[in-house]
């Protein structure tokens, strides 16, 4: 018999509870330790094969419960990743189609009014229709941002910078599909219209809003919770925004971590290059196509750099330093004399009219201003000898110079991307061209109109990774050092004068007024190398 006051397992719940009572009436948990303490008791005959018994089956249900657990966590955990890698690999894809689909219209666009005026036309009446259409186009394209959203004019980094920077709900306005639609119609209208504006920041900011529906689906809901991962996938959109533009994977990672990103989580690196890869890919398949026109493959042999000649990219660099900061100077006394002068809101169609205006009437007798810009830019980059003459490439840059500056504050949808590629590539083009007199054949001055280009681009956007997205696009190694070595020039020496253009901009735009985003602007405020922000850990008291 057993002693007075044991108790037994003489319950069903206790077994199924897992778990006994002991002399004291404490619960204790089962396990083979535990059990152990049975051994020193006596115990009436049978409860030993009893207690074994139960021994047996809480280790069976214990093992069990850990395996489903284990196997079920496994299975949610496989469950998100490939959630995650059809995300990822929609918001490569998808992105990737709107913007072809945004370049084609373009390219229709503007061959049929070219082909319209210039082909079929010809002579005043031409000359009229020619300017006629543009500046109805970019009418057409600041009316829509005005009617659809207004959150669509410019470029859309500073926005997106700003969302990077911890503001992600207070600028939803910017990501909704009002903002899509404005910004992909203004853009072919703009464009197609005449302006020299580039596509990079607008595909930017078309990416970025693809990204925050993508999240609003029901499959890919759960990610919305997570607001790192959401601000994971969203420095993604930026990288696809550029990658799709170039078809340049690496680039645009890069690019999208140094002009967007406030700070950096070393996830979201393999995420930004799977949706850029996807991205990637779709260009490669449909921009090879003659449909549109896209940035060609350099042909520099071996020779055509010599490391002697690495003091000339040198000061290559610095003196696209020098342009960029001018550049981005040009941009601001603009942007302010037209707020004092004509005013912000109210004269928009007479500003966007006046423009476009210029800009048709100058480009109709001259067919090297009608070229894509791409097109021109393959021309520079070319190694054999240019098909242009110097005075048409130095009327070139006196040209789209002031039009590229006065262009980029419009509120229309702009970029600056593609039109820096051009600027600096004539300015490389000569700067080689003058050495190539002076020293004679061993200059190429298609190698400094590569590195010219990257160089002024870094000198006003601030961006390292500008030498990357060249080494990409040109698919060439052989100019990695002098490129490299000029960029970062251009960078240092632009940052001694001043901000950098996306900056410049996020302080100039109507994102300013924004009780939050003061504090953001006081940072900027803060010096040359204020565009470095880690916004989102400082304290938040000094928003008052």
């Amino acid at each position: 018999m057993p002693k007075e006051g044991y108790q037994p397992l003489n319950r069903a719940r206790d077994l199924l509870d897992t778990s006994v009572e002991d002399e004291d009436g404490n619960r204790t948990n089962v396990s083979e330790v535990q059990l152990s303490f049975f051994e020193d008791h006596e115990a009436p005959q049978g409860l030993q094969g009893f207690r074994r018994r139960s021994e047996t089956s809480v280790r069976d249900r214990l093992r069990s419960g850990f395996r489903a657990f284990a196997e079920g966590h496994v299975t949610i955990q496989m469950v998100n990743l490939g959630r995650m890698i059809v995300y990822l690999s929609l918001l490569g894809v998808i992105p990737a189609a709107i913007i072809f689909l945004i370049d084609l219209s373009v390219h229709m666009v503007s061959s049929a009014r070219e082909s319209i005026s210039v082909t079929e036309t010809g002579g005043w009446l031409g000359f009229f229709v020619y300017i006629l259409t543009g500046v109805v186009l970019c009418l057409l394209s600041t009316l829509v941002c005005r009617v659809l959203s207004m959150e669509a004019e410019g470029s859309g980094i500073p926005q997106m910078k700003a969302i990077m920077s911890g503001f992600y709900d207070k600028y939803k306005p910017s990501l909704s599909m009002w903002a899509l639609l404005a910004k992909s119609v203004g853009l072919i209208c703009a464009i197609g219209g005449g302006l020299p504006v580039g596509w990079e920041g607008p595909n930017v900011h078309i990416a970025c809003i693809i990204a925050h529906h993508l999240s609003r689906l029901p499959m890919f809901r759960v990610f919305r919770k997570d607001r790192a991962l959401r601000l994971q996938f969203m420095v993604s959109a930026c990288s696809v925004g550029l990658a799709s533009s170039f078809g340049t994977p690496i680039g645009g990672v890069l690019y999208a971590l140094e002009t967007t990103s406030s700070y950096y989580l070393v996830p979201t690196f393999w995420k930004s290059i799977l949706a850029t890869l996807t991205g990637a890919v779709f260009y490669d398949i449909f921009y090879k196509s003659p449909l549109v026109e896209a940035l060609d493959n350099t042909q520099f042999d071996a020779n055509d750099y010599r490391r002697r000649q690495l003091l000339f990219f040198a000061f290559l660099g610095v003196i696209m330093g020098v342009a960029g900061a001018f550049f981005v100077k040009c941009v601001k006394t603009v942007y302010d004399l037209r707020g004092r002068i004509i005013g912000m809101r109210g004269n928009r169609y007479l500003i966007v009219g006046s423009v476009a205006l210029v800009s048709a009437a100058l480009s109709y007798h001259t067919r090297l201003f009608r070229l894509d810009p791409r097109e021109a830019i393959n021309e520079m980059f070319s190694s054999d000898h240019l098909k242009l003459s110097w005075f048409d490439v130095f009327i070139l840059l006196l040209i789209k110079f002031p039009l590229v500056v006065v262009s980029i504050g419009l509120p229309v949808p702009a970029g600056v991307f593609i039109p820096c590629f051009l600027l600096g590539s004539a300015i490389g083009r000569l700067y080689g061209e003058v050495l190539k007199v002076i020293f004679g054949s061993a200059i190429v001055p298609g190698g400094f109109a590569v590195v010219g280009a990257a160089a002024f681009t870094a000198g006003v956007t601030r961006a390292l990774s500008c030498a990357v997205v060249l080494f990409e696009v040109t698919g060439q190694l052989s100019h990695v050092l002098p490129s490299l070595l000029a960029v970062l020039l251009a960078v240092i020496v632009g940052n001694g004068f001043g901000r950098g253009l996306y900056d410049t901009l996020i302080i100039m735009k109507v994102l300013r007024r924004k009780k939050s985003f003061a504090f953001f602007v006081e940072e900027l405020k803060r010096g040359p190398m204020g565009y470095s922000l880690d916004v989102v850990s400082r304290s938040w008291p000094t928003c008052h």
